[in-house]
């Protein structure tokens, strides 16, 4: 063997050990529901994400996740790691993302946050923190974005932060309780149109532009019945057809005509439509 490789040999069996320890530790991880991927341009980092296969996630779990080292990336977004679980992550200063929103964390362990010099952003939504974790949070001069919606947090606790890290977007979300609520419109009025019959005198006039409405029929007349629309120039249209016991609710306008014929299209009554809701009774034949 060249004195060269007796020099470079104990460097790759250490590169190698090193490997084969990663890979393992990976693996664990992968066990436990965590998706691990390789941080594109950075060699040896990892992005590890729960969110997804890996909510049951505990506290004793996230100290196999922290065997990593090395991780840029973390998303423990619902899973059940608690305060008492971050312990675990305190070392892993190459965390740049950490995603803790709707867990079960609180101001006590946070403190364990406040060594993440290299942590851009931090989502803690839906947690039960205070101003207290903010104080453990404002060294972290890397930060650029935090998430603080739906926490304890105060007004004055954020203003602290955002003078002791100038450059972070601290964003609360929206105040449900200043919200005022619109009220509803009222109800549109609605009225029962009156049944025409038809007669040898007595035909549907042409249906007119108007406001847009409703009309619903319903019928009653004891057989199978076909809605026909009267057009503009007086033509006919079929819009559907009504068995016995039947509904149908159509969008129309005020002052259109609508006729009803049985099913061999004889003409037996029409609807003529106003501005209010239209409630149309085919009645008994």
């Amino acid at each position: 063997m060249s004195r060269k490789l007796l020099v470079l040999a104990p460097l790759l069996m250490a590169s190698a050990a090193v490997f084969a320890a990663e890979s393992e530790q990976v693996e664990a991880v992968r066990k436990i529901g965590g998706q691990v991927r390789p941080a594109a341009g950075d060699a040896g980092a990892w992005k590890v994400e729960f969110q997804l296969t890996g909510r049951s996630l505990t506290d004793d779990g996230l100290a196999q996740v922290a065997a990593l080292k090395k991780i840029v990336r973390l998303n423990l977004r619902d899973t059940k790691v608690t305060s008492a679980g971050l312990v675990h992550i305190k070392g892993l200063t190459s965390l740049s993302r950490l995603h803790l929103e709707r867990t079960a964390v609180d101001d006590s362990g946070t403190e364990n946050l406040a060594g993440l010099v290299n942590l851009e952003y931090l989502n803690l939504y839906n947690t039960k923190i205070t101003d207290k974790t903010l104080a453990h949070l404002a060294g972290l001069k890397k930060l650029k974005q935090l998430y603080l919606w739906q926490t304890g947090v105060t007004d004055e606790g954020v203003s602290r932060l955002e003078k002791a890290i100038p450059d972070c977007r601290i964003v609360r979300g929206i105040d449900l309780s200043k919200i005022v609520a619109i009220p509803k419109p009222p109800p549109r009025p609605s009225e029962d149109l009156k049944w025409v019959a038809i007669t040898d005198d007595v035909k549907p006039p042409r249906s007119v532009t108007g406001s847009g409405t409703e009309i619903t029929f319903t019928n009653n007349s004891g057989i199978k019945v076909k809605v026909y629309w009267v057009e503009y120039g007086g033509g006919l249209r079929l819009y559907g057809e009504l068995a016995p016991g039947g509904k149908r609710v159509q969008n129309t306008f005020s002052q259109a005509s609508w006729l009803i014929t049985d099913e061999k299209e004889k003409p037996l009554g029409y609807f003529r439509t106003g501005l209010k809701l239209g409630r149309a009774v085919i009645p008994k034949i």
